[in-house]
């Protein structure tokens, strides 16, 4: 009888050290990073001023190298979001300016950009990268064309002018 329990005994330790009676767990992380929202905001309008009727009107985006325009603003825009990410940016084409009486001209734009200063923007490519507090800055100049026989009045992108819209759109990449 001894003998019996002492086998029972043994087969029980040793069969207590296995898995195949017992279970087994592991745990995971679960992580998540939500970014900063982008926030695009216009600080300022494309302003060509009074223009000649035979003139070639151009902004610079860079500020400076105007042609056959007196006192222009180049428009601005301010992008935040989240630090060192990249953006895409998807930039109007060409636009209708209408003087509301069903003439036109055509503006295309010449969109530049960098995270700090206009004299060193660039052309921007699909993606622009936020600096590492998370802002970029964008410069919107462009041109009219020839303004060759264009009726004289008040031309912009105005809906109710005949005009259309610009648009830059960003997003996370």
């Amino acid at each position: 009888m001894k003998r019996i329990s002492l086998i029972a005994l043994v087969v029980i330790v040793a069969l207590s050290g296995t898995s195949l009676l017992a279970g087994d767990n592991a745990e995971a992380t679960v992580d998540a990073i939500v970014q900063a929202n982008l926030t695009l905001t216009r600080t300022a309008d494309v302003d060509f001023g009074t223009l000649q009727p035979t003139s070639t009107p151009i902004i610079n985006p860079k500020g400076t190298g105007h042609t056959d325009v007196t006192t222009p603003t180049v428009g601005t825009f301010t992008l935040a979001g989240a630090a060192s990410q990249v953006v895409t940016v998807t930039e109007g084409a060409t636009v209708a300016l209408g003087d509301g009486d069903g003439h036109t001209m055509t503006f295309t734009p010449d969109l530049e950009g960098h995270a700090t200063t206009q004299a060193s923007a660039d052309d921007i490519g699909a993606n622009v990268t936020l600096d590492g507090s998370g802002d970029f800055l964008f410069w919107l100049g462009g041109d009219l064309g020839t303004l060759t026989n264009q009726v004289a009045g008040i031309y912009a992108t105005d809906q109710t002018n005949g005009g259309g819209a610009w648009q830059l759109d960003v997003e996370y990449n």
